[in-house]
């Protein structure tokens, strides 16, 4: 038997409703099979709802309840990303299945790295960390020589196109202006360590846009596997892993080119998917596409129809992924980690800390933090910087309550240029929290999406359409909070509705493979099995 849970990055239910029979594959998985809306968890933002679905237990019980988390002993600055396989507190299901001695594959997932969750049987990739931080933004390369990720590109204008030299081995390439690359590899260092990179250009009339590159870092813990999708798929595709945003918002990029980075990340993730499932050894895997959630968060509160023709056409790539992994398997879960609302507006509550003097600079992008007393670090949480608790904490515990209380009424007087409430609901803690708990928490009210950023000039800026988000989830609970649950194939039930919730995924999963005494706080989802 032979079971894939397919994660579809922020597939609407509400959406769903409206695009799923004009989807080939979806129309016929829901036909044939049992379809329903998924509740997420609370917040409904990705590392969080998915530690939910992969273990079946809430967020206060995995430990995985933020984007950061806090715990005592770490420094405010530096918490555990929810991005880490050290985020999660409690076994999730591949490796409850690997114990078991079936054969699991993780193709992506947040807190699935090798590097804690060693099982024979057990294989996980995450494409994410072929990133680095300092060498992974797109770029613009200008005629002449261009110091880029840590080697020279030599562009030469040749009229009609470019002649690119790459690094210091001669290599050249030949691009005709407007049109974009194949998959360049180029070799640069991480210290004194030779890396390989892969990026895809894209030539205009007097620059070459580069695009974000991967690296063959050791992102897997099968290196010959790995060492093979390098070869077989990333120099054929590039490993573009979301439409490249940060470009776009910074306007390096046109909403033109964005899109096509989408398409490319969409081909990568096709590919790679295709090649894990046909070379690895599972019983079990779990698949992932972001494509969704890219255009949504960028087109979904943009009302024309050219926004809304983009973000059926996401739906449409989404369908053609599911139709591919459904070839592969006995049984197939398809599953949404949340929704999505529409926002106006943009947050930044950094700098409304920053001006009531909680957070405080060394300069444009850094904080200083001997004395910063508090910080948003996302998730709807507000952490005090406490002596005793936060390492290097500025903040003595009997100034907690002063503190706090200053944080709130300040929060709850903060209004846009219509007057209307950013902060539906504030809630504080009184005595200063434990691990992995917010000191102050927060919930958005309507049209407002609440950001992180600490280097924004402005406290609540208007989204731009085609340039910014337009709209977001995680803390609404309205259509952000419910995603979509599919399940189809041998043993499901025909044309069933479910109403689950997402920590019901893992336990109904577990059954099909003969597991139904693990802990969870989710229910086995009866309903889709034929009696």
């Amino acid at each position: 038997m032979k079971v894939i849970l397919t994660i579809i990055d922020g597939m609407a239910f509400h959406l769903m409703e409206r695009f799923s029979k004009d989807l080939t594959w979806i129309s016929k998985l829901i036909t044939e099979g049992s379809f329903g809306r998924l509740e997420s968890s609370y917040p409904s933002i990705t590392p969080v709802a998915l530690a939910s679905l992969y273990t079946g237990l809430l967020p206060k019980n995995n430990g995985v309840v933020s984007s950061k988390i806090h715990v005592k002993g770490k420094k405010l600055s530096n918490p555990i990303s929810a991005f880490s396989s050290s985020a999660l507190l409690v076994e999730p299901i591949w490796t409850i299945l690997a114990k078991k001695g079936f054969n699991v594959l993780v193709s992506s997932a947040p807190q699935a790295l090798p590097d804690k969750w060693k099982k024979i049987g057990l294989t996980l990739f995450d494409p994410y960390r072929t990133k680095i931080k300092r060498l992974s933004k797109g770029t613009i390369l200008k005629e002449g020589e261009n110091n880029s990720y840590g080697i020279m590109w030599k562009v030469s204008d040749k009229g009609n196109f470019f002649e690119i030299e790459i690094g210091n081995n001669g290599d050249k390439s030949l691009l005709n202006k407007q049109t974009w690359s194949s998959p360049i590899e180029f070799t640069t260092y991480l210290g004194n360590k030779e890396i390989k990179g892969v990026t895809i250009l894209h030539a205009r009339e007097n620059e070459i846009y580069v695009s974000p590159p991967g690296f063959l870092t050791e992102w897997g813990n099968n290196s010959e596997l790995l060492n093979k999708i390098w070869s077989n798929v990333i120099i054929k595709t590039g490993i573009l892993l979301d439409g490249d945003y940060k470009s776009l918002n910074a306007g390096l990029i046109t909403f033109e080119e964005y899109i096509r980075t989408a398409e490319l990340s969409f081909n990568f993730f096709m590919e790679y998917t295709k090649f894990l499932l046909e070379n690895a050894s599972w019983d079990f895997a779990i698949t992932y596409l972001p494509t969704v959630d890219n255009f949504q968060h960028l087109l979904y509160g943009v009302n024309d129809d050219n926004a809304r023709k983009y973000i059926f056409k996401a739906y449409t790539m989404a369908d053609e992924f599911i139709g591919v992994n459904s070839n592969y398997a006995d049984i197939i879960f398809i599953c949404s980690d949340h929704g999505i609302a529409k926002v106006k507006e943009i947050v930044y509550i950094n700098k409304i800390l920053e001006k009531i003097n909680i957070v405080k600079r060394k300069n444009e992008h850094e904080l200083d933090w001997k004395r910063t007393k508090a910080l948003y670090t996302g998730g709807g949480t507000i952490r005090v910087n406490l002596r005793g608790r936060e390492d290097n904490g500025i903040v003595k515990p009997d100034e907690y309550p002063k503190l706090v209380n200053y944080i709130v009424k300040n929060l709850e007087n903060v209004v846009n240029d219509e007057g209307k409430k950013v902060f539906m609901a504030i809630y504080q803690n009184q005595i200063p929290a434990g691990d992995r708990e917010g000191d102050i928490k927060i919930t958005a009210n309507e049209g407002f999406s609440i950001s992180a950023n600490n280097e924004k000039e402005v406290e609540i800026e208007n989204v731009l359409p085609y340039r910014t988000i337009t709209a977001d989830h995680g803390y609404y609970r309205r259509e952000d909070l419910y995603g979509v649950v599919i399940a189809y194939g041998k043993g499901i039930s025909k044309n069933s509705n479910i109403n689950a919730k997402i920590i019901d995924i893992t336990p109904t999963i577990l059954k099909i493979f003969g597991i139904q005494n693990n802990k969870t706080d989710g229910r086995i989802l009866s309903e889709v099995f034929k009696d």
